[in-house]
């Protein structure tokens, strides 16, 4: 079972923003599910994940030093812990990663989409 926290959907203004300062592709589905909602705590039986709200990502990334330690990747989520879930940039994967030690090194592949990633949770 799934338990889906949403907030209230990014403007048109905010996600125009958003895909306009981003360089990469983005995963297949990722801007669908953030049309709808602007970030989401997810709870299931596998597990807890914090989606980061859209409209913050480009500052936590910056925070977080992604672009320092593992500047292949861009991150959208976490665990609530240690675990950071992120889209790599040329392919538009997704990957997990160590928010401590962050590298291409570390980086465990996940899925091929966002929606194929979110089917998982």
């Amino acid at each position: 079972m799934m338990d889906i926290s949403k907030t209230a959907a990014p403007t048109n203004h905010e996600i125009a923003a958003f895909t306009h300062e981003i360089k990469f592709k983005l995963s297949e589905g990722f801007l669908d599910f953030f049309r709808q909602t602007n970030g989401a705590i997810i709870r299931s039986d596998k597990g807890y994940t914090d989606l980061w709200p859209l409209t913050e990502m480009m500052a936590l990334n910056k925070s977080y030093e992604v672009e320092e330690f593992a500047p292949e990747f861009f991150i959208f989520g976490s665990n609530g812990g240690d675990t950071a879930f992120a889209i790599e940039r040329i392919t538009g994967d997704i990957y997990e990663m160590p928010f401590i030690g962050m590298s291409k090194e570390a980086a465990i592949f996940k899925s091929k989409t966002f929606t194929e990633f979110f089917s998982t949770l």
